[in-house]
C-alpha cells in the first residue's frame, strides 16, 4: 500500500489493474473501506482518500458546497493521472458521486452509489434537518449515540464493542466547524441531484441494506430507476454501515459488478 499526499489530501492506493476509487461518509475517513481493499486490491488498483474536513486531509470551509468536495475528486484523479476510473460512493460520498458524474460523466468507467440518499421525502427531510439542527446547537459529539444507533444493528453493536469504541473515537475526533460544514451539505444536497444523472449512461449499481432507515431501499430504488440501465442490489439485513458490519456481502457484490467486462 502507498500513502501519500496530494496538495494535502490523505491518499493510499493499494493493489494493480483498473482505478477503483473509494469515497467515505460524514464523519468518517478512508479507514472505513479496510475490507473493500482487501477484497479488491487484487484485480484492482484501489484508491480511497480522506474527505475535505476529514482525517489527514484540509478542513472544510464553513459553508462549503457539494461542489468542493466534487473538485477534491476530481483534483486527486487528475493528479493521479486516472483518466477513466470506476467510483464507489458511501453515504455523503454518494452524493459527491452523483454530482462528479453529473459533471464529468467521460471520467467514469462504473458507477457504484452505496447507502446514498436521494429525494428524500418530507418526512425524511425533516429527520435530517432537525439532527442538522442538534450539530448547530450542541456540535457534533451531540450526535454520536444516534448515529451508532442507526448505522449498526444491535447484535453486532454488542458483539463487537471495540469496534463501536473505534467509530465512537473516531466520530469523537472530527473538527467541528468541517463537520458541520458537510453535514449541511449532506443534508440538503439530495434536491439538487434529483434527476442529475437521467442521461447518464455508464454501467451502474446502488446498493443498500434492507434496514437502512436514512438511505431506505425505496430511496435506491428510486435512483436506480433514474438512471439508464442501473441495477439495484438490497442487502437483506443491512443497515447503514455495511461495508463495515456485512464486508462479505458488500463484497460479493461490488466484486461482481465491478469484474463485469475486464478481461
Amino acid at each position: 500500500m502507498k500513502q501519500f499526499l496530494l496538495h494535502g489530501t490523505a491518499v493510499e492506493i493499494s493493489g494493480s489493474g483498473p482505478p477503483v476509487v473509494l469515497l467515505h461518509g460524514v464523519g468518517l475517513n478512508q479507514s472505513i473501506w479496510a475490507a473493500q481493499v482487501k477484497a479488491l486490491d487484487a484485480n484492482f488498483q484501489v484508491v480511497t482518500y480522506d474527505l475535505l474536513g476529514h482525517g489527514r486531509s484540509p478542513a472544510a470551509r464553513i459553508n462549503a458546497l457539494l461542489e468542493d468536495w466534487v473538485d477534491q475528486l476530481t483534483g486527486v484523479v487528475r493528479d493521479l493521472a486516472l483518466e477513466k476510473f470506476a467510483l464507489v460512493g458511501f453515504s455523503f460520498g454518494g452524493l459527491i458521486a452523483q454530482a462528479c458524474a453529473a459533471q464529468h460523466s467521460s471520467m467514469i468507467d462504473k458507477l457504484v452509489l452505496m447507502s446514498t440518499v436521494y429525494d428524500r421525502s418530507e418526512a425524511e427531510r425533516a429527520s435530517v434537518l432537525s439532527r442538522l439542527e442538534v450539530v448547530k446547537r450542541d456540535g457534533p459529539q451531540a450526535t454520536i449515540p444516534a448515529a451508532l444507533s442507526r448505522w449498526f444493528s444491535p447484535e453486532f453493536s454488542k458483539a463487537r464493542p471495540e469496534i463501536m469504541d473505534q467509530y465512537e473515537a473516531l466520530l469523537r475526533g472530527n473538527d467541528a466547524v468541517s463537520f458541520l460544514s458537510a453535514y449541511e451539505c449532506f443534508a440538503t444536497a439530495d434536491r439538487e441531484l434529483v434527476g442529475a444523472l437521467a442521461a447518464f449512461d455508464r454501467p451502474s449499481l446502488i446498493i443498500t441494506g434492507e434496514l437502512d432507515t436514512g438511505s431506505t431501499p425505496a430511496m435506491a430504488r428510486k435512483l436506480a430507476g433514474m438512471i439508464p440501465g442501473a441495477e439495484c442490489s438490497i442487502i437483506s439485513g443491512g443497515r447503514h454501515m455495511m461495508p463495515v458490519e456485512m464486508p462479505d456481502e458488500v463484497n460479493a457484490v461490488l466484486r461482481q459488478f465491478l469484474k463485469k467486462g475486464s478481461p
